[in-house]
């Protein structure tokens, strides 16, 4: 499975995951982090993913989850892809790969970038995705925040990420999967996308009249000028 171009994250009601079926959208997120604005229920989640069957890629978000909390979310919640926002690491990878409820679902996993204090981090798992065999499909990029993980509406630094940092390259030299999170809205998304060139984008705040509520007018167009944008390349 290949990384969402377009990604809308943290869906709370069944008429805005409604709405990115007919937008086509790549990829909704589920967010299932308790303290997160836009957590869901697992069991309020099982009505969003079935409505959302038609996308390619239904995310489940998760925050240094254990193995056990990710079984029980999808014993009640159809999920394709699963998407870690915490302070993961590889040896919790290789742990959860192992263990007997492992469901072989690819993976996203988000990272913050400040410079070369999250070189080493970035390095380890860019070299994790590049493996073929690796269930890491994907690297994003969002803004640091110390207290909330990710939805901040908070700007990513793009200008750290052009040229792309070594530790963003894989040992062919190829640059990581990326994907762009962190305060993208229509007024900013082509700026964005010009500088960063990420495979992919990633939206909550930036497509919301408030936390878990989209605003219709604002998927619309989002979707409108990041498809323009890659259809033009």
């Amino acid at each position: 499975m290949k990384p969402p171009q377009l990604k809308f994250c943290g869906f709370t009601r069944q008429q805005d995951v409604a709405q990115a079926v007919e937008l086509h959208v790549d990829a909704i997120g589920l967010n299932f982090y308790p303290k997160s604005k836009r957590y869901v229920q697992p069991s309020t989640a099982r009505g969003l993913s079935k409505i959302a069957e038609g996308i390619s890629m239904r995310v489940g978000i998760f925050v240094d989850p254990t193995i056990e909390q990710i079984g029980q979310v999808l014993d009640e919640c159809p999920l394709d892809a699963i998407q870690l926002h915490g302070n993961e690491t590889i040896e919790w990878l290789l742990e959860y790969q192992s263990a007997p409820e492992w469901p072989g679902l690819p993976i996203l996993k988000a990272l913050p970038y400040r410079g070369p204090i999250d070189d080493a981090i970035w390095s380890t798992w860019v070299q994790e995705c590049s493996l073929g065999y690796s269930p890491v499909i994907g690297l994003l990029v969002d803004a640091y925040d110390p207290v909330e993980k990710g939805g901040t509406g908070k700007r990513a630094n793009w200008d750290l990420l052009r040229p792309r940092p070594r530790s963003f390259l894989a040992a062919d030299g190829k640059s990581a999967p990326l994907i762009l999170a962190g305060g993208l809205d229509a007024e900013n998304v082509i700026q964005a996308l010009q500088i960063v060139e990420p495979i992919g984008v990633d939206l909550a705040s930036g497509i919301e009249v408030s936390p878990g509520v989209k605003d219709p007018i604002k998927m619309r167009r989002m979707s409108e000028r990041v498809r323009e944008y890659y259809l033009s390349r």
